[in-house]
């Protein structure tokens, strides 16, 4: 039996460097956006960030179609490539669902699962033109289950794993993998812009609101931004070339309790 007779497709497993990989980023201005440049740049990447406002990033608004295709030629006309594309981007508003504005559901669903679909359709022909192609989303706990008063937020985490699982399967053959994070509470701006909303709801204190949140979570603390960064850096690395179609909790074990 000759070697190789079981995989005729070998894996690109070899190492963690991202030296002379072109990675976008978007949503990077905020917390977890800049803690995730950070660590793709500290592995040897070349990393643009796209945000709608902030320092030092492409400006873009990505609830459209054209602010991603956008986007995606910036990062191409610069780099002259594109390997590693992170779906970071994301807002949270808090309604009851019956208050819920229009409005609000319908820019929910265009930045959250609208955009990275028109980012990764503009993307495509560049992260598959080579094996070793990178795609990482950022979902959360509310894409495996129900909050209540985050609609149209739930509603988008949910729907983008799906997105994540046809990327994976329809880039398998071209040596693309298509994963996706779902981070535990993190105290990041986005997070704390829910706080007095929270508290106003359930007639608490915000300091009990932040205990509340600490103590779902195995451990009681927050998950770093770091911790999150760094598990997208390994996703990004050949390390995890046969790693394809999953979303990983980063959640300090709060998603292992039955109930």
């Amino acid at each position: 039996m000759t070697s190789g007779s079981f995989n005729e497709q070998p894996s690109d497993a070899s190492g963690w460097s991202l030296k002379r990989r072109a990675a976008l980023v978007t949503g990077a201005a905020g917390g977890l956006g800049k803690a995730i440049v950070t660590d793709l740049r500290d592995r040897g990447a070349d990393v643009y960030g796209v945000d709608i406002v902030g320092e030092d990033v492409f400006r873009a608004d990505l609830s459209t179609a054209a602010g991603n295709r956008d986007m995606v030629a910036h990062v191409l006309a610069t780099a002259g490539r594109l390997d590693i594309l992170v779906l970071n981007a994301a807002f949270q508003i808090v309604s009851p669902l019956d208050e819920f504005p229009d409005s609000e559901w319908e820019r929910q669903r265009a930045v959250m699962l609208d955009g990275p679909f028109f980012a990764l359709k503009a993307a495509w022909s560049a992260l598959t033109k080579v094996p070793g192609g990178r795609v990482i989303v950022t979902a959360s706990s509310c894409s495996w289950g129900g909050a209540r008063q985050k609609a149209g937020y739930c509603a988008s985490k949910h729907g983008v794993l799906g997105l994540v699982r046809v990327a994976a399967l329809e880039g398998a053959a071209h040596g693309l993998t298509a994963n996706a994070v779902s981070p535990g509470w993190m105290d990041t701006d986005m997070m704390r812009g829910q706080l007095e909303a929270h508290a106003a709801t359930r007639g608490i204190s915000v300091d009990e609101v932040i205990q509340g949140f600490r103590a779902a979570q195995p451990g009681n603390r927050f998950v770093d931004v770091r911790e999150v960064a760094a598990t997208v850096g390994f996703l990004a690395s050949p390390c995890a070339s046969a790693i394809n179609g999953t979303c990983i909790p980063i959640d300090l074990g709060a998603s292992a309790r039955a109930s």
